[in-house]
């Protein structure tokens, strides 16, 4: 190839390069302006926001008269109440019912399939409904999709709570961390008036898993001789970690015989994993030692050693 031919390809890349350049930063330009609908739900949001400060006075009637902006009012209200705990949610009702927004979403999720049905059932489940849209919305939790099943039982408990603990005995899978923490969620916000005592002693597994949850999360220090006695006797060993867990993340004493029992039957990555836990949560090498084996005792010694050489090293450079 001659020197011109080499200059001319090396112009052609050089112009290629710029195009893509600049298309690239078009889209980021593209990219950070917000869409008609993402603009609209900014809007809802700052009314329901207003609405629940004020306790409904001060949003005024909340429209929404097209599928979009139903779509976006919904959207707003699932945005509003992931981040509101106590307030009072009468206004965004009677947004919902003037603009039937639940029955909207309703025939929405009978339409979709997969995750754009979890997806409105989530929403559907931050929006304040009637008691009776829970019984339309039980058949979902028998889905072959998980994140279908899971967000239908999150909506079913969230529209009339009083089935809550019904809805969880019944549902046939069993939960996920997350999604404990999603039910531990609509506590927060007061949906779900559950007393975690009788969660404890409940034969079912998820409802004791929902228990525990409760008691680690809002740090119930009572219930020490319910988780012992899961301790001792319940045969599902993810069950009998969680108990172990929950005691330990309420700073009780881990040196009982059947504690200690139940622990030797863990793996040594889970007995490993719990001696970094208990290290983290306090506990001295003595307390670790009454629980487990020397060498891991040395271990957890080893990691609280580390802990202080790193407070000193940082008092140190302050």
């Amino acid at each position: 190839m001659n020197t011109a031919a080499l200059i001319l390809t090396a112009i052609a890349a050089t112009f290629a390069i710029a195009c893509l350049a600049a298309a690239a930063v078009a889209k980021r330009r593209k990219d950070n302006i917000p869409s008609s609908r993402e603009r609209l739900r900014e809007t809802y949001l700052h009314r329901i926001i207003r609405a629940l400060d004020s306790g409904g006075r001060g949003a005024g009637k909340i429209e929404a008269d097209t599928p979009r902006r139903r779509m976006a009012l919904a959207e707003a209200m699932h945005l509003a109440m992931r981040h509101t705990y106590g307030s009072d949610t009468s206004a965004l009702q009677e947004a919902v019912d003037r603009n039937s927004l639940d029955r909207f979403l309703l025939r929405r999720i009978r339409l979709s399939r997969g995750s754009r049905r979890a997806y409105l059932l989530t929403l559907i489940s931050s929006v304040p409904s009637h008691r009776d849209m829970a019984s339309l919305l039980v058949r979902y939790t028998r889905s072959r999709n998980r994140d279908v099943r899971v967000s239908a039982l999150m909506a079913v408990m969230a529209a009339n709570p009083s089935m809550a603990v019904r809805a969880l005995a019944a549902y046939p899978y069993p939960l996920a961390p997350f999604d404990t923490a999603r039910i531990i969620g609509l506590l927060r916000r007061g949906l779900l008036p559950i007393a975690f005592e009788p969660l404890l002693t409940n034969a079912n597994r998820n409802l004791r898993m929902l228990g525990m949850a409760i008691v680690r999360n809002f740090g119930i220090d009572s219930a020490d001789k319910s988780l012992g006695n899961i301790i001792a006797s319940d045969p599902d060993p993810q069950t009998v970690r969680e108990a172990v867990y929950t005691l330990a993340s309420l700073g009780r004493p881990l040196g009982r015989a059947k504690i200690r029992e139940r622990v030797a039957d863990f793996t040594p990555r889970e007995r490993k994993e719990l001696c970094r836990f208990l290290t983290l949560a306090g506990y001295s090498t003595r307390a670790i030692r009454a629980l487990l084996s020397e060498e891991e005792s040395r271990y957890a010694e080893e990691l609280i050693n580390s802990h202080k050489r790193d407070l000193v090293c940082k008092q140190h450079s302050t």
